[in-house]
């Protein structure tokens, strides 16, 4: 890619013509020359500097088509590199921290054995920050949830999840009767719980986050939450202890499963599904559209859609 393109996206990416001459080594004048060019020759605008300086419809364009072509090109040269120099190959996977050791585990052995000399380099993210890293080309492809649709990204939906209630054994005895848990079949309302302490993720990021913060607006319940943290095995810790109560994706429950095998009788944890819970998480593989890529990285996410490609019951 010419060198006027790579200054004009890495100024994107920063969004100062400081922090861009800083970031390439070169003198904030050599930055403005190159983007003064790239301007003339398209005579376009391609940021508007007041009052902040940001790009144009002009330049919003000139960034997504570039960063189609850098991510076309690098597959390109991935793939003949491939091909001949014996199967070597690198690329980058974003997945969330949660669900990370449980859907690689089942993915990496078998694609080891076909792929010896890949390497695999994991971005551990929540899925709206992968979703821009992979429009950017800093990673290749995500495993995600709820994907935000993309003119530039290829969605394949490869499972369905569901937020589920978690809550300790001695809660369910300190705040109901054994004939009251009997009743609930197994499906909790959680309209019943807002006296019972909670550990929830935090509101601001996440799309579980979103799902279950819309969830809880729609039946209007306003519970009793003590404890903010987005990582759902800490959120089972902390439930573990008997205090507190947690919502958490059914995929994630092997933690659950976990802590009752090591557990004392008092602490076993308890799983109830939602009442009325019609939104379902979509569990998305999300690439490159118009991009081919190169065999390692097909064979990876075939592997995704063989292993975890089954609906959640």
């Amino acid at each position: 890619m010419k060198i006027g393109f790579e200054v004009f996206l890495t100024v994107c990416e920063e969004m100062s013509i400081t922090r861009a001459a800083r970031r390439l080594f070169i003198t904030q004048q050599a930055v403005s020359d190159h983007i003064r060019r790239l301007e003339e020759k398209y005579k376009i605008s391609l940021f508007q500097r007041k009052p902040d300086f940001h790009l144009t419809a002009e330049g919003e364009i000139m960034r997504s088509s570039l960063q189609q072509m850098k991510i076309m090109e690098r597959n390109m040269e991935r793939t003949l590199s491939f091909y001949s120099k014996g199967s070597m190959g690198n690329f980058t996977v974003g997945i969330s921290t949660s669900r990370a050791p449980i859907i690689l585990p089942q993915i990496l052995p078998e694609f080891s054995r076909e792929f010896p000399l890949v390497r695999v380099s994991f971005d551990e993210e929540d899925t709206q920050i992968l979703e821009e890293r992979l429009r950017q080309g800093n990673i290749d492809l995500f495993i995600g949830v709820n994907t935000t649709p993309d003119d530039n990204l290829e969605i394949h939906t490869i499972a369905y999840d569901e937020i589920m209630l978690v809550v300790p054994e001695s809660l369910l005895q300190q705040y109901f009767s054994s004939e009251q848990v009997n009743a609930m079949k197994g499906t909790a309302d959680l309209r019943d719980f807002i006296k019972i302490p909670f550990v929830l993720p935090n509101f601001m990021t996440g799309k579980v986050s979103h799902v279950i913060q819309e969830y809880l607006a729609s039946h209007h319940v306003q519970l009793n939450v003590q404890y903010n943290i987005s990582d759902s095995e800490t959120q089972i810790d902390i439930c573990s202890a008997g205090k507190c109560a947690a919502i958490c994706p059914r995929m994630l429950l092997g933690y659950v499963d976990q802590n009752n095998r090591l557990a004392g009788k008092n602490v076993q944890l308890r799983v109830f599904s939602l009442k009325d819970i019609w939104e379902k998480l979509s569990i998305d593989l999300v690439i490159h559209k118009r991009v081919v890529y190169p065999p390692y990285v097909v064979r990876f996410m075939e592997l995704v859609k063989e292993k975890i490609g089954t609906p959640m019951h």
